[in-house]
């Protein structure tokens, strides 16, 4: 398995792909309870009466837009949970900073910086993420010669959007540049849609069942991506 030698672009999906993200949010979850715990008990009493799954799909089905925004959703959750409080706003800007820090504390896979570093004399590096992690933070941000991320104005994968970005700021066609990600709909489908060759990154090595034909290339680790994108 070898890539086209027409490709002279790599983009990347982030969560899940470069990094496990569950346990970073999971630990975000747990050290923004801690902190409302010592600065807003009363905020946290709210956050914990309903579960997040419920209140996130309650201000999505409120506004639909936020959807293509982690950040913004993130925010506007925090919002109303000090505004029912009757809490200073201010606050809960405070509150979705000690969030984002603690989100952005991922464990990258081993072997992605050297990846990257290895990429960059051959290819040209993009990121193409519905995700919202701080990759100053992460260390990484260097790496890459732009950096897409779904907004209010920018729609997530499988959107087409954002690979086209990539590809008009890289100046190229889509047979042109490869994306490597772990979903098979926003990254596999997503891809495809714009033309681009998907590479489905399939750490637990399941059988393809997407809504999207088969991508073009899976590996199923680092190295192994390595191989096909490095030879």
């Amino acid at each position: 398995m070898s890539l086209s030698p027409d490709v002279r672009a790599v983009a990347f999906d982030l969560d899940d792909t470069f990094w496990d993200c569950a346990p970073a949010i999971e630990r975000a979850e747990s050290i923004l309870n801690d902190w409302l715990a010592r600065e807003a008990p009363e905020v946290l009493e709210r956050h914990a009466a309903v579960p997040m799954l419920e209140r996130r799909q309650a201000t999505l089905d409120a506004q639909p837009a936020l959807a293509s925004d982690v950040s913004a959703l993130r925010k506007r959750m925090l919002a109303e949970l000090f505004r029912e409080a009757k809490h200073d706003h201010a606050l809960s800007e405070e509150a979705y900073k000690v969030f984002y820090k603690a989100r952005s504390e991922v464990v990258l896979y081993e072997g992605v910086i050297p990846l990257l570093d290895a990429l960059r004399p051959r290819y040209r590096v993009a990121a193409i993420t519905n995700g919202n992690a701080d990759l100053q933070q992460i260390g990484i941000a260097d790496r890459f010669d732009i950096v897409l991320r779904a907004t209010l104005e920018v729609p997530a994968k499988p959107d087409t959007a954002m690979f086209s970005q990539a590809l008009d700021h890289f100046n190229l066609g889509p047979q042109a540049m490869v994306h490597v990600g772990d979903s098979p709909t926003t990254d596999v489908a997503g891809a495809q849609a714009a033309g681009v060759a998907a590479v489905w990154f399939n750490q637990s090595g399941r059988a393809w069942s997407g809504p999207a034909p088969a991508p073009e290339y899976t590996v199923t680790s680092i190295p192994e991506l390595r191989t096909l994108l490095l030879g």
